[in-house]
């Protein structure tokens, strides 16, 4: 393959890539889910004001619903919000530019891996750059990345960081600065997402052991790469030994004393010692019973049934869709025994990262999770890719020995063709058609509606309750009116936190629960809430996009 058909192919990769991406950004997902709100509206109020919804100056962690989310993906939407303004595509804006970035990332990397030939053991009968092309085709086309690249989420960043942080370490074993570069995104990926604060120490770690030698001749360079990478993450060392942002970890852990796993072993425990049973004194000790909740949330993102068929939160993936194309499985199962086996130090390297990806997600609850485990990308590509172009070789070459190879090839081709479009004009259907209708609920849809309702009717009223039973209503309307920030942290800001927001206020405006029964109910005040809070919308009842009512508006 000559240079420039090489050059056309990886942009037409990178076209598609961005249009996968791209189209209709602001309606698919139906609507930003509370954390995209919140992103989006943090981002507004610092480009306003240098504060986020609870006054911090240049907050190193989010506050936001007491979540205390890392802080790089808010930084990167105040461009696109200064220049588009508070709208959904804006904030979701810097997901896709980052998701492309990400595809052209990961041929970059696959070709530096399979660079030398020396550094694997397996043939293909293609050019060398086939690998690269398809594992950055397959990123482009994933549903596992698309989704994930059409929202604001900030695992995405964090995936993005890690393949031009590798990318840099193994251009940066010959250049310096390149490896400088390499220590300042790794350090920089501490700042993305929680997941990557385990999973880049692990993930630096893995290619020091592979690249020691090297990295250990030019010591001093080496040495100054590790302080930048220090350097780089310093800023949130008060940020990590903080109590209040160590809530996160709490909420989301199996290993939590309060959860009802290490509750039950400790009753089943103590029935052990009543009845003299040593096996069970032994097997129900919390220490093992740890062990084993942490084994099986590890294995559990190894299940080829939720890779492949089911996902698991619906915001997560498309109906009826894993997080995997099917007809990648084959394809993917047989790369891995090639990698394994024959793939030499490249091979040994996307293993690796293969195998630490789900350590971070292991002791957090709702698992397997495709957010936590996102840092698999790209490995799954890269196998898959692998074992495609290797099928492609073998197929290619049985074919050419065939009597009747001038019909059995164009059919062998149109069969495999044929399955592969079939899955991906299903995925984008159930994407772009079905996945608005059958998970708004899940989206939290009807926000904007109720807001444009409430905006449109205020001057009619004295005072608006929102139900605190919407899920974090407060930020949604901040967000959809573009409340002014600077009268937003004048009148006190957001006041509480830990997903019981029953203090917020702005403008006429007032955010708790509801009581039908006791409200006042004459007329001058607009209430906003559930079907199950106000039984008959008097006003207007807004739907989910499947028919189900969501949001009941009532004055009486």
């Amino acid at each position: 393959m000559n240079a420039r058909v090489h050059k056309y192919i990886f942009l037409v990769i990178i076209f598609i890539a961005s249009i996968l991406r791209l189209y209709q950004l602001g309606q698919t997902p139906p609507s930003p889910d509370w954390d995209e709100a919140a992103l989006g509206y943090n981002a507004y109020s610092i480009l306003k004001t240098g504060r986020d919804e609870y006054g911090t100056w240049f907050p190193l962690s989010l506050r936001s619903f007491d979540d205390y989310k890392p802080p790089l993906y808010m930084y990167l939407a105040i461009p696109s919000v200064a220049l588009f303004g508070l709208k959904v595509w804006a904030v979701r804006l810097p997901s896709v530019i980052m998701g492309v970035f990400a595809v052209a990332g990961t041929f970059l990397l696959v070709s530096e891996f399979f660079r030398n030939k020396k550094n694997y053991s397996f043939s293909i009968q293609h050019s060398a750059f086939s690998i690269p092309i398809v594992s950055s085709l397959l990123l482009a086309i994933s549903p596992w990345h698309i989704q994930f690249s059409r929202i604001a989420f900030e695992a995405n960043i964090g995936v993005t960081i890690n393949i031009w942080a590798v990318l840099c370490f193994l251009k940066g074993i010959k250049n310096r600065f390149l490896l400088y570069v390499s220590a300042f995104l790794f350090g920089l990926g501490f700042y993305a997402y929680h997941s990557e604060r385990i999973f880049i120490p692990l993930l630096v770690l893995m290619l020091f052991g592979f690249y020691r030698k090297e990295l250990l001749i030019h010591k001093r360079n080496f040495i100054f790469a590790f302080v930048v990478g220090l350097i780089t993450i310093a800023p949130l060392v008060p940020i990590f030994i903080n109590q209040n942002t160590l809530m996160r970890l709490r909420g989301t852990s199996s290993l939590a004393d309060q959860t009802g796993l290490l509750m039950r072993s400790v009753k089943k425990l103590e029935e052990d010692k009543v009845h003299g049973n040593p096996w069970g004194i032994l097997f129900d000790n919390r220490r093992l019973v740890w062990v084993k909740t942490v084994t099986d949330g590890y294995l559990s993102h190894y299940s080829l049934r939720w890779l492949f068929l089911t996902g698991d939160n619906p915001r997560h993936h498309a109906p009826d869709m894993g997080l995997l194309y099917l007809w990648e499985l084959p394809f993917f199962l047989y790369g891995f025994y090639v990698l394994f086996i024959y793939g030499g130090k490249p091979g040994k390297i996307v293993m690796g990262w293969f195998l630490i990806a789900p350590i971070a997600a292991s002791p957090t609850t709702e698992l397997p999770h495709a957010i936590r485990t996102l840092v698999f990308l790209p490995t799954f590509q890269i196998i898959t890719a692998v074992g495609l172009i290797l099928y492609i070789s073998r197929i290619s070459k049985y074919v050419s020995l065939l009597k009747y190879k001038k019909y059995f090839g164009p059919i062998l081709t149109v069969f495999h063709v044929s399955l592969i479009a079939f899955n991906l004009i299903y995925y984008f259907h159930m994407y772009f058609v079905h996945m608005n209708r059958e998970f708004s609920k899940a989206w939290q849809y009807g926000y904007a509606q109720a807001v444009e309702y409430a905006e449109g009717h205020k001057e009619k009223y004295k005072k608006i309750i929102v139900s605190t039973k919407l899920e974090q209503p407060h930020m949604f309307f901040l967000f959809y009116t573009r409340f002014d920030p600077i009268r937003y942290l004048a009148s006190g800001g957001t006041k509480s936190g830990g997903f019981e927001e029953a203090q917020n206020a702005f403008d006429i405006y007032e955010f708790r629960p509801i009581q039908w029964e006791q409200e006042v109910r004459d007329g001058s005040i607009l209430y906003i809430g559930t079907p199950q809070e106000i039984p008959s919308g008097n006003l207007s009842q807004i739907k989910y996009l499947d028919g189900k009512n969501a949001i009941n508006i009532a004055d009486r």
